[in-house]
């Protein structure tokens, strides 16, 4: 792949194999406006020219003008190219770390209630969507959709759960989360006292003490459920938008569609909702990986603002959720044919250990002392004079760095044929 010409003499092209660029995982770092935004551009113009698989996690939107890309977009399609798809990310595809992370949880008394609520209205789905449930089957669900565990009998539930497992215990089985804050208030009752030597024992009724532990999460359930920019991307079926992942899956299979972006740009940031999608994203396309999709086709993932979803922790003291999808992809993606491109103007707010697993860099102008150190401590074959040059680098060009890459190489980087949308406000209009 052509990457740019070398500074000192433009004469001469700077190619690089696919293998070295991309096998190891690529790092492109750089100060706002100093051309990363460019050089990822360029890079997935060249994908598309070679007819390989790119898919870009965008979060702000300036590489909408990606030509013969797919679009993808969040919530809307407000400022999106025409033809974008809406899509949105079900619900109930979360891990529970990731519904952790939505809903915190107190880990004594709230995350209890909530799993056993999660499992009571995967059952309720499962019974109300059978074509022979029987009556006693189907009397466990109440009018509104809902478990009603309350004064019945704990063996009969339990056969009843032996009879769905399959449906219930499945991570990814689908429930009504419009129903949860309801189903955890059911799930508050009395304790059953010696459950192994009463076959016929039966659940209590509601306990007011537990369902006070539990308010508070009962409250942030409803906030959520209130929230019609979260629910939009989390319940997309209501809302009308297409299921992304069956969007990823039709797209893998194009062989004429060489580029994906994934616009976050109308993603709300409330409810850490951005990182936790970013997350799911990469674990289905980790998933796809191990399952060996991408061994003979790779794929590569460029994440831009790469620092918001690396090794994040969301969550209070009390209730913390670790979101590290992308994380496992940079330690083991790559023997699966899975590529990270990792885009970021703050390498320093990366984990220590990512660089580890990168096999180039592409450094463009970085001024901040931390940068600079994080990136001359991943590097060990850059000197101090190479390190003296990025501060001083014009916008486009970057210093070439990695395992293949003895001494560092300082190139102006090729400008794509369809730059990002990432120009800065044009003052001259305030005098017109």
């Amino acid at each position: 792949m052509p990457i740019g010409r070398l500074a000192v003499d433009e004469s001469i092209t700077i190619n690089v194999p696919l293998s070295r660029l991309f096998g190891r995982h690529l790092a492109i770092v750089g100060a706002t406006g100093s051309g990363k935004s460019w050089t990822l551009g360029h890079i997935a113009e060249n994908v598309a020219s070679l007819r390989g698989k790119m898919i870009i996690i965008d979060a702000t939107g300036e590489f909408r003008t990606l030509n013969g890309a797919r679009h993808l977009s969040f919530a809307t399609e407000a400022g999106e190219p025409k033809g974008t798809t809406v899509v949105g990310i079900p619900h109930f595809l979360m891990r529970e770390s990731d519904r952790n992370a939505f809903l915190l949880p107190s880990a004594g008394a709230q995350l209890p209630k909530l799993r056993e609520a999660v499992r009571s209205l995967k059952l309720a789905h499962a019974i109300q969507t059978s074509s022979n449930a029987p009556a006693s089957h189907k009397a466990w669900v109440d009018a509104d959709g809902l478990i009603a565990k309350a004064n019945r009998n704990i063996s009969e539930f339990q056969r009843l759960l032996e009879a769905y497992g399959s449906d219930v215990e499945k991570p990814a089985a689908p429930f009504d989360i419009t129903l949860l804050s309801a189903q955890i208030q059911n799930e508050c009752i009395w304790p059953s006292g010696k459950v192994g030597n009463q076959t016929n024992a039966e659940f209590g009724g509601i306990n007011q003490n537990d369902v006070g532990y539990v308010s508070s999460l009962i409250s942030r359930v409803n906030d959520l459920l209130q929230t019609p920019e979260v629910m939009n991307v989390i319940d997309p079926q209501t809302a009308g938008a297409s299921n992304v992942v069956s969007e990823i899956t039709t797209w893998l299979e194009d062989d004429s569609s060489p580029l994906l972006r994934i616009s976050q740009r109308n993603l709300t940031f409330e409810y850490t909702l951005r990182e936790i999608v970013v997350n799911i994203l990469g674990q289905i396309l980790l998933a796809k990986a191990r399952a060996g999709q991408f061994l003979e086709k790779p794929l590569i993932v460029a994440v831009d603002e790469a620092h918001q979803f690396f090794d994040v922790t969301v969550g209070a003291e009390h209730a913390t959720s670790h979101l590290h999808a992308f994380d496992s992809i940079a330690k083991e993606g790559r023997k699966h044919g899975l590529t990270t491109c990792i885009v970021t103007q703050r390498p320093s707010d990366l984990p220590a250990g990512l660089f580890s697993q990168v096999g180039m860099t592409i450094v463009h102008r970085l001024a901040d002392g931390r940068d600079l150190r994080r990136i001359e401590a991943a590097a060990a074959e850059i000197d101090r004079s190479a390190t003296r040059l990025i501060p001083g680098l014009v916008p486009g060009e970057a210093v070439l760095m990695g395992v293949d890459f003895p001494v560092p190489a300082s190139v102006h980087v090729q400008r794509p044929a369809h730059p990002p949308a990432s120009d800065g406000p044009n003052y001259a209009l305030w005098n017109r």
